[in-house]
């Protein structure tokens, strides 16, 4: 059997959404369905739309995320810069694993090859996953840029069968 709506139930409705409660939370807080939320809120000529706090919420999200690009990119330009010092620095000190299995610090004027090549593979590493964070924030990340040329080359390929069409007619 169904509550008749009250008096009662329709302020408490129209005050929770003037507070920005949503449909769910207001039926929660009054003890009553969301459809019959929705029912007295389409009476007094309200809305449940969440865009505002959606659109904000968003924002905000993006906002979040692009400090966080911004503090990776920092961190990883710090890496390579610090991969780049440690092969570039007067000493080269590495850890060598012996036999016995126990470990030396060997020191040198220079990486040996293989660490300079992993050296210079990381710094690579760091360096092209910065490029790709800054693009993001720059808008000019790879996909954008291909779904331009994209766009570019059907308005040529238009603009030349148009051309195309024009000498066939004689004109």
């Amino acid at each position: 059997m169904r509550a008749t709506i009250s008096d009662e139930d329709r302020e408490q409705v129209r005050r929770l959404h003037a507070d920005g409660l949503s449909r769910n939370a207001i039926a929660a807080q009054i003890g009553r369905s969301s459809s019959t939320v929705s029912k007295i809120a389409a009476e007094l000529g309200l809305a449940f739309t969440g865009g505002g706090r959606t659109a904000a919420a968003t924002v905000a999200r993006q906002e979040d995320l692009a400090a966080l690009r911004r503090d990776l990119t920092a961190r990883l330009y710090r890496r390579a810069a610090a991969n780049l010092d440690r092969v570039e620095a007067d000493e080269y000190v590495r850890v060598e694993l012996l036999p016995t299995g126990d470990t030396v610090e060997v020191v040198s004027d220079h990486p040996p090859a293989q660490d300079e090549r992993h050296h210079s593979q990381a710094i690579g590493g760091y360096l092209t996953s910065a490029a790709r964070l800054a693009e993001i924030d720059a808008g000019t990340s790879g996909h954008e840029v291909r779904s331009m040329l994209t766009d570019l080359a059907k308005g040529l390929r238009a603009a030349f069968a148009d051309e195309d069409e024009g000498a066939a007619d004689g004109g």
